[in-house]
């Protein structure tokens, strides 16, 4: 990497405000690798040297500066070199000691990214106006290069410090060519080896119940934390309730940053959806347990019984809204107050550091989507309460025989493989049907970005993570293999079909521009953030923290948890609730041996500043 300097070491030099700039490296790869004091420099160009500022060199005495250069390593970039005391370890700086630099803006117009100075004379380049060229001795006038619109991004809303950090040589100013060099390590073995599950298998667990089996108090203590959560501030219910207390928009926020992410949803459309929500209601449930732990466990709500109704004034309200635009106006949350005047700098996650997002508020300001155009204060409904999935389809993705990214189609667009399996969706079905739309508005729950604003999502989900409990446990057998989660150029589906990026694979951190640590979910008092391997590790039907009030049922009569694979509709028996509030669970086959996957990776990979295919930024100033 160049920090652009004349011979002289400083540039602007056809100016008369010649000066000494300085630059960085800030990168994040597909892979996760990030930029660090792990990376080791050397330095190839540096000046102006200190003996010629004694002798004369300055801003306006140029002709007596000297800029010393060294032989770049031969064969520096190749796989076998290995750096030597001419190289140093990569100094790290902060954004405040090296800056942000210039942010782009892509020009609609004329299709281009930015605009580009000289460093000689600081002027706009002359070819196409600066847009999307760069500068070169070659080509003082700017030379084009190929820049789509999705790779035109303010870097402040793809990086982050609490990820990556800005490196460079020792010597911020003078050191103005920099090689970087980071061998990344990999298994030499033809495939990746599969993390080894070390979390205990649990004796006892907190059971989840349907919502509908709580006694009006039980529900009541449930609704009144929620409540709480919602109109509490994160200090006050931190210093009331404890460090698992989060408020209730803190979960909407979250939701947000990580489907908006600009490497590609990291929530959705891909084997991480449920991964990462599963983490997502376990942080939820703790928030709502430490507010009141009478309350026990998350309860959900089966999508497969329709009574009694669940949108009575008891439970969720009405679906459609009966307020005059759509608002619910009735039930437990009724009136749930959406946030206006948002601002981002307002949330931080459980560390207290600040949260990378290009996400602003909707275009009204509120905690809705981007897109988002209504001004109502609270929640939105417009479709129906008529909602009901069939419970023969339940069964027949949760009885699949079949790999992790096979089941996760099944519930998202009732495929496997390609190959069609049940009508309808189980996750996103109730998003669509109860939340609905009006002409072009979404109801809040419709609203993807933003869907947990209507309080009907927990529930839901935690429905969707039953059907992947049971999963789970007839497909035990495939546990020590990861259940088959891929481990590299995972695809995704729907608008991220055959699209590969960080945060769907199975070393992944979860949506790590606002990830999940080990403390957030209760594993440990780590703050370091979780895989999707740790979920799967970490919230297995014998090693989470919770298990389902059908569970018990189902082991003990398999069949009360089966589909009817033919035609027939609703021929499925569902399993017995029980309002137990702990169980002793028997542990099914957990063998957590170490395996191979069928992916395949290189003996060893290099990552060399020269890389593309990761966010690559490199600022100059």
């Amino acid at each position: 990497c160049m920090d652009y300097a004349s011979t002289s070491g400083y540039e602007y030099t056809e100016t008369t405000s010649a000066q000494i700039g300085d630059g960085v490296l800030m990168a994040e790869f597909s892979d996760g690798t990030v930029t660090g004091s792990a990376w080791s420099t050397f330095v190839v160009t540096h000046g102006p040297t200190a003996a010629s500022e004694t002798a004369g060199c300055s801003a306006s005495n140029l002709d007596a500066c000297v800029v010393t250069t060294a032989t770049e390593p031969t064969g520096w970039t190749g796989a076998g070199f290995e750096v030597d005391g001419a190289w140093a370890t990569a100094t790290e700086y902060t954004a405040d000691e090296a800056g942000w630099g210039r942010t782009p803006s892509w020009d609609t117009t004329a299709s281009c990214c930015g605009t580009s100075t000289s460093p000689m004379t600081q002027a706009t380049l002359s070819l196409n106006g600066g847009c999307s060229v760069i500068y070169t001795a070659e080509n003082p006038d700017g030379e084009a290069v190929a820049v789509q619109k999705s790779e035109c991004l303010d870097p402040q809303s793809v990086l982050s410090e609490s990820r990556s950090k800005m490196i460079w040589s020792s010597d911020l100013k003078k050191d103005n060519k920099v090689l970087f060099r980071l061998k990344v390590a990999a298994d030499a073995s033809s495939g990746i080896q599969c993390p080894v599950c070390d979390a205990v298998v649990r004796t006892t667990q907190r059971i989840r119940r349907e919502m509908r089996t709580l006694t009006d108090e039980e529900w009541g203590k449930v609704t009144a934390a929620m409540w709480i959560m919602k109109t509490t501030s994160q200090a006050d219910g931190v210093a009331a309730y404890g460090a698992s207390f989060r408020t209730y928009d803190y979960f909407v926020v979250k939701h947000l940053v990580a489907m908006v992410d600009l490497r590609g949803d990291q929530a959705h459309f891909g084997p991480m959806f449920m991964t990462w929500h599963s983490a997502f209601i376990l942080e939820f449930e703790n928030a709502l347990l430490s507010v009141d732990p009478e309350i026990l466990a998350m309860p959900y709500w089966d999508t497969t019984l329709t009574e009694p109704s669940v949108f009575t004034d008891q439970y969720f309200g009405s679906a459609p809204g009966t307020g005059p635009n759509g608002e619910v106006i009735d039930g437990a949350f009724n009136d749930w107050p959406i946030e206006s005047n948002f601002n981002l700098a307002d949330y931080t996650n459980a560390a207290g550091e600040a949260i990378s997002s290009p996400y602003t508020g909707s275009t009204t300001g509120m905690l809705r989507g981007a897109d988002a155009t209504r001004t109502e204060t609270t929640v939105l409904r417009f479709g129906t309460s008529t909602y009901a999935y069939d419970p023969n389809d339940f069964w027949k993705c949760a009885n699949l025989d079949a790999f992790y990214y096979d089941w996760y189609e099944c519930v998202e667009q009732g495929t496997a493989g390609g190959v069609g399996v049940v009508s309808g969706s189980l996750h996103s079905g109730p998003h669509a049907q109860i939340g609905g739309k009006s002409g072009d508005d979404s109801g809040d729950f419709e609203d993807v970005t933003a869907s947990p604003n209507d309080p009907i999502f927990f529930f839901h989900h935690a429905d969707v993570d039953r059907n992947a409990y049971w999963w789970m446990h007839v497909n035990a057998d495939k546990r020590a293999s990861a259940y088959g989660y891929p481990t590299e150029e995972a695809s995704g589906i729907g608008p991220y079909a055959g699209m590969t990026y960080y945060g769907q694979h199975l070393m992944d951190r979860m949506g790590d521009a606002w990830g999940f640590s080990a403390q957030d979910l209760g594993f440990s008092d780590s703050m370091d953030l979780q895989t999707n391997a740790d979920i799967l590790c970490k919230v297995s039907p014998t090693t989470a923290v919770y298990t389902y009030d059908f569970i018990t049922a189902c082991i003990a009569d398999g069949a009360a948890c089966q589909a009817t694979w033919g035609e027939q509709e609703n021929a499925t028996t569902t399993a017995t609730t029980t309002a137990a509030t702990t169980t002793t669970v028997a542990a099914v086959d957990d063998n957590t041996t170490t395996t191979t996957s069928q992916s395949q990776t290189s003996a060893a990979t290099e990552m060399v500043a020269s890389l593309v295919g990761g966010v690559l930024l490199v600022m100059l100033h």
